[in-house]
């Protein structure tokens, strides 16, 4: 209810904005509302890599896809803020994880009390009564989420092992295991390859796991020498200046 009358477009520019962080030029490049036949993934791309970012989306006023466009725009600022000196193939994030861990850490945003008040404009008394909820939201999304990256990652894994067997049932049998969801009864068909990152993606999806990790030591690492994410230019020259602009020139873990 908080985002049914949301401008998220104006959202996730105000968002950036607080940091220092221009996507205006990503913005008129991009493709974000839903029409016949489009896909309806989410996704970032940088064409060039000289800076024709665009990002992907299909918005509709609620949580979701607040958090999605702070989440695909966190992927837009990295790449924009590469150093354009450096060679073309060191003009990416450092590793997938990097990048995911800042787009995660902006995609938390949609449930960070000072956001909520500071940004979305949403009353104080309101936010601080669910504080204490969206912290417990936070903590089962990412523990149902590390169910299901085991699920993407061993299927992958078996996968690529041994592209004969039958993975129509060993899908389901991961799900069972990692997810406790049960099957359907006499269910046999390739549910698995409804998942778009099989195919465009593949073997990616444990670095939004990795991702969720970097972003919190993002987190962590801003609250203690900037004083957070919300509103503080100084959070984004620090994420500029000492991990995006460095791009693959230096290892994800220096």
């Amino acid at each position: 209810p908080l985002f049914e009358h949301a401008d998220v477009e104006a959202l996730t520019v105000r968002s950036y904005d607080g940091l220092g962080l221009d996507t205006r030029p990503v913005l008129v490049r991009s493709d974000l509302y839903a029409r016949e036949g489009k896909s309806q993934h989410a996704f970032c791309i940088h064409v060039d890599r000289e800076g024709d970012v665009r990002v992907l989306c299909n918005i509709e006023p609620n949580e979701r896809w607040t958090e999605t466009m702070l989440h695909e725009f966190g992927h837009a600022v990295y790449d924009r803020e590469l150093d354009d000196s450096l060679p073309w193939l060191l003009r990416e994030p450092a590793h997938a994880l990097t990048t995911e861990g800042v787009a995660m850490l902006f995609g938390r945003l949609a449930r960070n009390p000072r956001w909520l008040t500071t940004v979305a404009g949403i009353g104080a008394a309101d936010v601080e009564a669910l504080t204490a909820r969206l912290g417990e939201a936070r903590r089962a999304a990412l523990l149902v989420f590390a169910r299901w990256v085991l699920v993407m990652t061993n299927f992958e894994r078996g996968l690529y092992a041994d592209p004969d067997a039958d993975h129509d049932t060993r899908w389901w049998d991961l799900v069972e295991q990692f997810q406790r969801v049960r099957r359907p009864d006499g269910r046999h068909a390739p549910d698995w390859a409804a998942k778009i990152h099989l195919t465009v993606a593949p073997v990616y999806y444990q670095n939004y796991l990795y991702g969720e990790l970097v972003a919190s030591q993002l987190q962590a690492t801003l609250d203690s020498r900037v004083g957070g994410v919300v509103d503080e230019p100084a959070a984004g020259r620090l994420l500029v200046d000492e991990v995006f602009r460095t791009g693959a020139s230096l290892r994800w873990d220096r």
